[in-house]
């Protein structure tokens, strides 16, 4: 193959990083350079006259041949004897030192050339066209060169559908062998039917679930539930808890829990009704006394004012999260319930104000459980009213949005105290040691929630517990009493130790173990909660565990004393209804890693 033939098909060797840096920059070599014996142009230079310095113009930017001393052809190399020639041959002159990449002068009378197609003033003219094939030749768009098309081959930046050849890359400032990117495949619009179903976030391996299977053929054969015959109610109920977890109660399989007949309804994850699913639950099960629904956060007003048209025997009902309904809302159903209406549990509603809690007073004087809890408009101005609520046992104001003041709660619990079996004041933390005596003075007191109390003191929960009427409490939850210790805690074992069957003592931090360790009195002890409490010991829990029969859960966590030696116990027989059967079931110990396999 001649020369002139690889020059045109341009196969170069490879460069160095100074070799591409430098043709970057447009600084090309003089003459072309070879290294297999052509070594005219050398020649010619080292006889040119030596008056005046030799610049070297630039390197070639596909070849790392850069000076003459490299050349190693036939000519030079083989005999291993001088040359005849060699007295006639010139010395070499030095050259001079081209301007460094960093020197301030490199720009100063030096013109780059732009690269292989800059010896010819004009730009040969090439057709617009497209990509030929792999191994096919084309015209370089910019020196008009015949080039082989690679898999690399990149487009003119400037003359659009003409391609470069890989020095004239260099030249343009494109790199020749970067990837060629690859357009993102479109992505087909689904079909109407496609765009409407619903993918759930949750996915599982393995076999589909027995019960996931059932609830699955009573959602599609909803109409047709009645074939079932009567379910009953327990596994109604059952059934609702199982399709609410898998957050699947939808209006379509919300149905199948309504009937003329139904008095009670418990769902238990309402996320999915509608407007019109609330309505449909009125209408379809008007003989309705107990109603509760969790998170039912799309029920509005016009669904409420639709109730206190339809439900005319409702006498308890429970919402967790109605955020749309407003006091248009509200009243109206109030009205309509009258005296019949007995318990009123709401939580988390932002719309009811004092308007609304006056309106109850008036409207239900017969109120037994009334619960105000994480209402945002609520302040110590809402007690006023509710001291004429007499026959209250449950009382629920915790997490109000502006905190409840001592003589507020005090004044209440002098008209109402009597008759109560469960007080909640949790997360008021402006309420102190103040309002003990006057919780002490209500003696049917059975369930005493005082959360996130953090004013209250070891010297007056521990007078609390001597000083109470109440002949025993059941539930005791002291979560977050920082500064409560051995003395609080042993006037309530003292107190109420033969009794207690829930016990939260998160956060008692300064309770030292002997005192934790007494909790073993507690013969009717279910669920404790030591979460937080530093002095826990494994001989604590040892103790705990031996002296408390019925114990079925003990929760742990932060308790850093503790290891992995903390026993083992079996919990006490628990009859199941549906089998009726007894099984005895492992103590549940949250919060070490052993316990939870």
């Amino acid at each position: 193959m001649s020369r002139a033939r690889r020059s045109a098909g341009s196969v170069r060797g490879p460069s160095s990083a100074l070799t591409s840096f430098l043709a970057n920059l447009g600084v090309e070599p003089s003459a072309q350079l070879t290294t297999w014996g052509n070594t005219s142009a050398i020649n010619a230079t080292d006889h040119a006259p030596a008056d005046g310095p030799e610049v070297m113009d630039g390197i070639d930017p596909a070849g790392s041949v850069t000076a003459r001393n490299v050349v190693a052809g036939p000519s030079r190399v083989g005999e291993g004897t001088p040359s005849d020639h060699e007295d006639d041959v010139a010395p070499p002159r030095k050259r001079l030192r081209g301007a460094s990449v960093d020197s301030e002068d490199l720009d100063a009378d030096f013109e780059p050339k732009s690269g292989p197609a800059a010896a010819s003033s004009s730009k040969p003219a090439v057709a617009p066209t497209d990509l030929a094939n792999i191994g096919e030749f084309m015209n370089c768009g910019e020196c008009g060169k015949r080039f082989t098309v690679t898999a690399y081959t990149k487009e003119h930046p400037n003359q659009p559908m003409t391609w470069l050849c890989v020095d004239c890359c260099y030249a343009v400032g494109v790199d020749p062998f970067a990837k060629p990117k690859k357009a993102a495949a479109k992505k087909k619009a689904g079909g109407k039917e496609d765009r409407g179903k619903v993918v759930h976030y949750e996915t599982r391996k393995g076999a589909t679930p027995l019960g996931d299977i059932c609830i699955g053929i009573i959602g599609r054969f909803i109409e047709d539930v009645e074939q079932l015959g009567d379910i009953g109610s327990i596994n109604l109920d059952k059934v609702c808890r199982i399709i609410s977890k898998s957050r699947r109660l939808a209006p379509e399989t919300a149905a199948l829990f309504y009937s003329a007949d139904r008095q009670e309804l418990s769902m238990y994850d309402c996320t999915n009704l509608v407007q019109d699913s609330y309505i449909s639950m009125a209408k379809l099960c008007p003989n309705m006394e107990y109603l509760y629904l969790n998170l039912c956060g799309q029920l509005t007003t016009d669904s409420l004012i639709s109730w206190s048209k339809t439900f005319k025997r409702l006498r308890r009902i429970e919402l967790f999260a109605p955020f749309l309904v407003r006091k248009e809302g509200w009243l109206p159903f109030i009205k309509s319930m009258g005296k019949r209406l007995e318990g009123f549990l709401i939580t988390q509603s932002p719309r009811i104000d004092l308007e609304v809690v006056e309106k109850l007073v008036a409207c239900c004087p017969n109120l037994t459980e009334l619960r105000l809890c994480e209402i945002g408009h609520m302040n110590s101005d809402f007690l006023r009213p509710l001291g004429k609520l007499r026959h209250l046992t449950l009382l629920d104001l915790s997490a109000p949005g502006t905190t409840l003041s001592d003589q507020s709660v005090i004044e209440l619990l002098e008209d109402i105290g009597n008759n109560l079996h469960t007080l909640n004041l949790s997360d008021n933390p402006g309420l102190t040691n103040e309002i003990v005596p006057a919780i002490a003075t209500c003696s049917n007191l059975r369930r005493l929630y005082l959360k996130h109390l953090v004013e209250l003191t070891d010297d007056g929960v521990a007078q609390f517990f001597r000083t109470s009427l109440s002949p025993g409490f059941e539930t005791i939850d002291l979560e977050k009493g920082h500064e409560l210790g051995d003395g609080a805690l042993r006037a309530l074992i003292a107190h109420s130790g033969h009794s207690i069957e829930q016990l939260n003592l998160l956060g008692w931090r300064k309770c030292p173990a002997d005192a934790l360790a007494e909790l073993r009195s507690c013969k009717h002890l279910r669920e404790l909660n030591l979460g937080w409490c530093r002095n826990v010991t494994d001989f604590t829990l040892k103790d705990i565990l031996e002296g408390c029969n019925e114990i079925e859960q003990i929760r742990v966590w932060g308790c850093n004393l503790l290891s992995d030696a903390v026993p083992r116990k079996k919990g006490v027989k628990v009859r199941d209804v549906v089998d009726s059967g007894e099984r005895a079931n492992l103590v549940k110990v949250i919060g070490i890693e052993t316990h939870a396999i």
